[in-house]
């Protein structure tokens, strides 16, 4: 296996940090990973390692303001601001690796990115893989009409003034060790800005709105015990997509991080799985 990394540009000049993972052997397909909120790729090198050994060129990089990204904290003046950083890092895939199928990988807020871009960008993409999509905030963790209406007002007054909330990482995983790393990274961030809260209630509803024009496979994997993203913004959205473009499954008693949960293995056999099953490539060897 093979480790790389450095530094891009998106289309308006924010620098972008990008890591990968590539195997020895020849290449079966190219993932693009995209993660979620307030974290960074890093957090996603097990699974870039998982599927690296097994074939998968694996990528990833820090949007805007994440991780090793610059920019104010969790800000952004539009929420499509993000899919710019995807599609520049897209290109930069492409001209490594031109002629392999491609993959999307998206979590939770990446899903939500991921799916967008695979909206808007449908051509080169084989498919898109989205886990735990950021579809809608569960009830549990919504925040009262007051702060609602709060940031509605700074984001037309003062956007980029931030909104802090100490994240329960009880939430993210049955395992108790992956809330205590998150604590401790020190690329991990707590505040989001008043515009990012507008512009990411904004994303939800044009997502599901535009759920039926999606011309892509995609596999959408939902934690059923997700107290974060809601299970049941991401079944609504399931259900109004072309039933023939869309896997769906949902995994009983999973917390938000599926890829960082106890039983990780069955949600990366299952993933490989959809990968195999979606690769022409791979698809026409196997018919052979």
């Amino acid at each position: 296996m093979k480790y790389d990394e450095g530094w891009i540009e998106s289309n308006d000049g924010n620098r972008l940090f990008w890591r990968r993972s590539s195997p020895d052997v020849e290449t079966t397909a190219v993932l693009l990973f995209v993660h979620g909120l307030a974290e960074h790729s890093g957090r996603y090198k097990h699974v870039m390692e998982h599927f690296a050994g097994r074939g998968y060129d694996c990528w990833a990089f820090d949007y805007r303001g994440h991780g090793k990204s610059p920019g104010l904290r969790v800000h952004i003046n539009r929420f499509d601001e993000f899919l710019t950083d995807l599609e520049a890092v897209h290109h930069l895939v492409r001209e490594n690796d031109p002629g392999r199928p491609l993959f999307l990988i998206g979590h939770s807020q990446g899903g939500l990115i991921t799916l967008r871009y695979t909206l808007a960008h449908p051509e080169d993409l084989t498919g898109t893989v989205v886990s735990s999509p950021f579809l809608g905030v569960h009830p549990d963790s919504r925040p009262n009409a007051f702060l609602r209406l709060l940031a509605k007002l700074l984001s037309v007054v003062a956007p980029r003034v931030m909104l802090s909330k100490p994240p329960d990482t009880s939430l993210l995983s049955r395992d108790p060790t992956v809330g205590e790393a998150y604590l401790a990274d020190p690329l991990t961030s707590y505040t989001v800005s008043a515009r990012w809260f507008t512009e990411v209630m904004a994303a939800h509803l044009d997502t599901y709105k535009r759920a039926g024009e999606l011309k892509t496979s995609t596999l959408v994997m939902q934690s059923g015990d997700d107290r974060l993203a809601d299970p049941a913004a991401t079944r609504a959205w399931v259900d109004a997509a072309p039933p023939e473009l869309v896997d769906s499954f949902e995994w009983e008693g999973f917390y938000h991080e599926m890829f960082n949960e106890t039983e990780k293995e069955r949600v990366f056999d299952r993933m490989e799985q959809w990968l195999r099953a979606n690769d022409p490539q791979s698809s026409a060897t196997m018919s052979l």
